[in-house]
């Protein structure tokens, strides 16, 4: 079960709902809804029935959390594959399409976080009823950089979230990363407990590998979401 809520996240939760209500075509209680679904509860209902004070979940959202808020039209038209540079020395397109999408290692406040806004954007992926990832489009660069690939060992026991290019999750170049410089991406996890999140035939705490990819087809997505659901329940352990 979800860990608890404390006052405080509840009216953070409400604005979330809020301004996604706005910013979107569906109802305010559905925008409720999706923000309980994101953080572990079925409905907005049932967040509410489990609210409470709990330190650990406190302690776990100590700062503001950078969440994943687009709507499902916003998302169809970043899966569209971007315009053909126009002009002698023009970029690829593919380096066009990889250049619309920022860098947010930095935003996230913890790998539960991560976890977290991973799991919103699958889910608003999902919305969209059928759907092909190109290599043209920003979702295939924001997905192979901002979505958690694996927690990678790093010194001193812990491990680290990162994206397919094993760099901090949210990095969107490839250029060399330390991984002490990211501190708030680091996590202690057993080896039985990445074991419960891992992808068939993946290494022990990585959630896909090339054969199961998320961006592959719909089927790859749903089941990465629930892998990301599992990184999220032992990251609250």
């Amino acid at each position: 079960m979800a860990n608890s809520c404390t006052p405080a996240q509840i009216n953070r939760f409400k604005r979330e709902a809020k301004r996604f209500h706005r910013a979107s075509d569906i109802s305010h209680s559905e925008a409720l809804d999706r923000i309980a679904n994101s953080n572990g509860y079925s409905n907005w209902s049932l967040l509410m029935k489990h609210s409470g004070s709990d330190d650990k979940a406190q302690a776990m959202n100590s700062g503001p959390l950078h969440r994943f808020l687009r709507t499902p039209a916003q998302m169809r038209l970043a899966l569209l594959k971007v315009p053909e540079p126009r002009g002698w020395g023009s970029p690829s397109r593919i380096d066009s399409a990889k250049a619309q999408v920022g860098d947010i290692s930095a935003a996230f406040v913890s790998p539960h976080n991560a976890a977290t806004f991973a799991i919103e954007y699958a889910t608003c992926l999902l919305t969209v009823p059928r759907f092909k990832v190109y290599s043209a489009a920003p979702v295939y660069w924001e997905m192979r950089s901002w979505l958690p690939y694996g927690c990678q060992s790093v010194a001193g026991g812990a491990r680290i979230i990162v994206n397919r290019g094993y760099k901090p999750v949210g990095q969107v170049s490839n250029d060399w990363a330390k991984y002490e410089d990211f501190q708030h991406l680091h996590v202690q996890l057993t080896p039985e407990q990445c074991e419960q999140f891992k992808a068939p035939g993946a290494s022990a705490g990585y959630l896909f590998n090339d054969g199961c990819a998320p961006w592959e087809s719909r089927s790859n997505a749903a089941a990465y979401l629930d892998r990301l659901r599992r990184l999220r329940d032992a990251l609250r352990n």
